[in-house]
């Protein structure tokens, strides 16, 4: 029995000998991207790597000397689209030994985590800014209308935003050739639509609060004006029972001015409690706005460098 044949016949990695940038040999475990041996054998090997990847993998290649090693990532061709491998290659002499892993899968869910979390640590303040994430992890990403359940097509999932029983709507996200979407991924973008869904009702409660905010305060300017309208008559009705009636009259109305006048103390002072309560949680709201505002800046910036 040939063993190293066997062994190269069920192997899953690729294994390729390069020699002046041509591939001189391969394994079988080449039929995983859909090539024949003969499809890959005296060709370049560049040919097989993405191109938006060729020049950083040529960069590091040239830079190996006899002996030396390196590992690399890069989007590579298959027949049929694309896939992430892991590469370890070492110079020996004129030779480049190359052992390469696709790594799709792994790379996969990488991306959905990475997103999930860039959505959780930045907390987007509008939706479009949710979709400008998920564009730099997938191909596209768009905010549309409400959907009880997951839907997965090819090179399409759509998530429904939903916090408990409350459907906010959907993401439709569009995935790259690479992307292999499993039942473990479907739970991961299940949970990135929850985490979206929070963070629009954070949103919403914020706006509450602001309107809220404005609310008592101008509820507490009105109560101020309101006092001062009854402390004003009640003034000039006390002047003219005292000089136009006198007496036990006056006492009386007098009596009942003072009454009245508690009341609109106790107007007062309840009117200064709720300002200084009002301009407390304005002040600890703005205190929030600003940070949300820096931190949405900084991403912003980030984003544009």
């Amino acid at each position: 029995m040939d063993y190293m044949e066997l062994v190269l016949e069920n192997i899953r990695d690729g294994i390729f000998v390069i020699q002046n940038d041509v591939i001189v040999f391969a394994t079988p475990s080449v039929k995983e991207a859909g090539y024949d041996i003969s499809e890959v054998v005296g060709k370049k090997f560049i040919e097989f790597i993405w191109e938006g990847n060729r020049e950083d993998v040529l960069k590091i290649i040239r830079s190996l000397t006899d002996g030396a090693e390196c590992e690399i990532r890069a989007l590579a061709k298959k027949k049929d689209g694309r896939a992430w491998i892991d590469a370890r290659c070492k110079k020996v002499g004129e030779y480049l030994i190359v052992v390469a892993r696709d790594v799709s899968r792994l790379v996969s869910l990488e991306t959905l985590l990475r997103a999930t979390l860039d959505i959780l640590r930045h907390s987007p303040s509008e939706i479009d800014e949710v979709e400008n994430i998920l564009r730099e992890y997938f191909d596209d990403a768009s905010f549309s209308e409400k959907i009880q359940d997951f839907k997965i097509k090819v090179g399409e999932v759509t998530v429904p935003v939903r916090f408990q029983d409350r459907v906010l709507g959907s993401l439709k996200i569009q995935l790259p050739d690479w992307f292999e979407v499993t039942a473990e991924d479907m739970e991961l973008f299940n949970v990135l639509g929850e985490c979206v869904a929070k963070n629009m009702i954070m949103l919403e409660s914020r706006r509450i609060i602001r309107s809220s905010l404005v609310a008592i305060k101008a509820a507490s300017e009105n109560l101020a004006l309101l006092v001062d309208r009854i402390r004003n008559p009640l003034a000039a009705i006390n002047g003219f029972v005292e000089v136009k009636v006198g007496g036990d009259v006056y006492e009386k109305v007098h009596e009942q001015v003072m009454a009245i006048e508690e009341i609109v103390k106790t107007l007062d002072d309840e009117w200064e409690k709720v300002d200084r309560l009002a301009d407390k949680l304005s002040e600890a709201f703005s205190v929030l706005e600003k940070l949300g505002t820096t931190e949405s800046q900084k991403i912003n910036k980030k984003r544009k460098t």
